[in-house]
């Protein structure tokens, strides 16, 4: 996976869970909690899509980047 690419997931993954983090945190406004959910949907959207691709995963309520190990047989 392109280095770029994988930096942008794990940011996302990490923005995604840092919402539903401050969403369940008694602390935070019900204002502020619309504002978090529209935002991850959002992500989660993103997410889903690299799901589709075989990207990402979503396992024990957290999502990660799957890793794929290709080898090469010799002839």
């Amino acid at each position: 996976m392109e280095r770029k690419l994988k930096t942008a997931l794990l940011n996302t993954i990490n923005d995604y869970n840092a919402i539903d983090k401050q969403i369940h945190d008694h602390c935070t406004s019900p204002e502020r909690v619309l504002q978090l959910l529209a935002a991850k949907e959002a992500l989660y959207q993103i997410l889903q899509h690299f799901s589709n691709a075989e990207y990402v995963e979503y396992v024990d309520g957290q999502w990660r980047i799957k890793v794929i190990v290709i080898m090469e047989l010799g002839e």
